[in-house]
């Protein structure tokens, strides 16, 4: 039995049709020939929706197929590929489990992706601070005992969104607010979008999954080898019975012309997974590990070694120094960079980056910043409501009314629906003057809800 069921319906379709009479409009080349000079015979792998290839709205054929193979691998009940990237699973996630206006309890640094089913569904969102590294200032996740403290000040929470792991790669402890939340009969999304290779090494963090989360979303081309936008939604055995309600939201948040292109990366990109990749997460993994220094951030939770992160003072100016000889990193965040370490790695691709962090000092403690209480929002009624535009230096105790993140990462510091603290309009202000790109910003301005 063939583990790329769909690659394999595309094979023969690629091999059996002489006229494509059909959309796309390329006609698997000829009607694009910048495209074809471009990339050639991936062309004739971009087909859509014909019976013998399958439709992911309604799959009983190799997407199925392809499917259950995937279940199988992960250890889930049901698995759903995702042509919408990791957005359209949480989305798609939030929205399956909340129903009969139940409240979504998150972390304060979740990803913006959340907000889309906030609007689609009204649901309220119960904000916690998550906890803090001394030494780094590096978020840590929420707490066992702070979601448990939330979960029982809000008793109509029916949902908890957890992320496993963070951007910077470290692990909350997923297990124990998994046993918490299923004592209270809330159920547990892993937004692990960053964690899909979990479990694959030894050196890696355990996957959401084997940790007690119900619904686990793996961002397949950020850490699972795939093209880009390809993601995988997986149910457990607790939210088993949510499949048609994740199918339901697949069908209303994503597009109705999945791309073939990205499904059969998926299913490639799972078949590495079974094959080639344990070997090349390994080299990865050890020639990650050579990149040293006390700039180098390293924190009590499990972490994911693939995730270079240091701190300096001049985390800006050295990354840009680092660009220019090629090298290029995920992101800067203040004093914070971060370089992801791919699959196949060899040592010469960090030689560079291993010398500028090895030659850093260590930083300073960042200062502790206060934590602030649980935060309870509506963020749709923020984004319909009046609204107006107001400069960040005097905007301290109005609403936002809409999301201000930088980005990258894409996590908020504001969230529609929450008061705005002077603490944040500062930072703000201080980021946006480096140059930093702030969605929800423009010309040092926001939009609050008007009074």
């Amino acid at each position: 039995m063939s583990d790329t069921p769909l690659t394999d319906a595309i094979r023969r379709y690629r091999l059996a049709v002489s006229s494509r009479l059909h959309v796309p409009s390329h006609g698997g080349g000829p009607g694009s020939p910048a495209l074809k000079g471009l990339w050639g015979d991936l062309l004739s792998w971009d087909v859509t929706e014909q019976p013998d290839l399958d439709d992911l709205s309604h799959p009983d054929g190799p997407i199925a197929e392809a499917q259950g193979l995937a279940a199988g691998f992960f250890g889930a009940a049901r698995a759903f590929f995702l042509t919408g990237g990791a957005t359209l699973g949480v989305e798609s996630a939030i929205f399956a489990a909340l129903e009969g206006g139940r409240a979504l309890l998150a972390a304060r640094d979740s990803h913006r992706s959340l907000l889309g089913a906030a609007v689609l569904t009204g649901m309220d969102v119960v904000l916690l601070d998550p906890g803090r590294d001394h030494g780094s200032g590096v978020s840590l996740g929420p707490s066992p005992e702070d979601t448990e403290q939330a979960l029982f000040a809000h008793p109509d929470i029916g949902a908890v969104l957890v992320n496993y792991p963070s951007y910077l790669g470290v692990a909350p402890d997923l297990r124990a607010i998994s046993e918490i939340a299923h004592r209270q009969g809330v159920l547990v999304i892993a937004d692990a979008a960053h964690g899909a290779h979990f479990g694959l090494d030894p050196r890696l963090p355990a996957p959401a999954l084997a940790m007690g989360a119900d619904l686990v979303v793996l961002g397949m081309h950020k850490t699972g080898g795939a093209l880009t936008q390809s993601a995988v939604l997986l149910l457990g055995e607790r939210a088993a019975g949510l499949a048609d309600r994740v199918s339901l939201a697949i069908g209303l948040l994503g597009t109705s012309s999945p791309s073939y292109l990205l499904l059969a990366s998926l299913e490639q990109a799972l078949h590495d997974m079974r094959d080639a990749m344990p070997a090349l997460l390994a080299t990865a993994i050890d020639v990650a590990e050579t990149v040293r220094g006390p700039a180098r951030i390293a924190v009590s939770r499990p972490q994911d070694p693939l995730r270079v992160a240091w701190r300096s003072e001049d985390a800006a100016a050295i990354a840009q120094t680092l660009a220019l000889t090629g090298v290029r990193g995920e992101y800067v965040d203040g004093d914070t960079a971060l370089y992801c370490v791919p699959f196949g790695a060899r040592e010469q691709d960090i030689e560079e980056l291993r010398r500028v962090v090895a030659g850093l000092p260590a930083p300073p403690r960042p200062a502790r910043s206060p934590r602030r209480a649980p935060t309870r929002i509506a963020p749709r009624a923020a984004l319909l409501a009046g609204r107006r535009c107001v400069d960040l230096r005097g905007c301290q105790g109005m609403v936002a009314a809409d999301i201000v993140a930088p980005v990258p990462p894409g996590i908020p510091a504001l969230w529609p629906g929450e008061p705005i603290s002077r603490e944040t309009a500062d930072h703000l202000l201080t980021e946006a003057s480096k140059g930093r790109r702030i969605m929800g910003v423009d010309h040092e301005q926001v939009w609050v809800v008007a009074e």
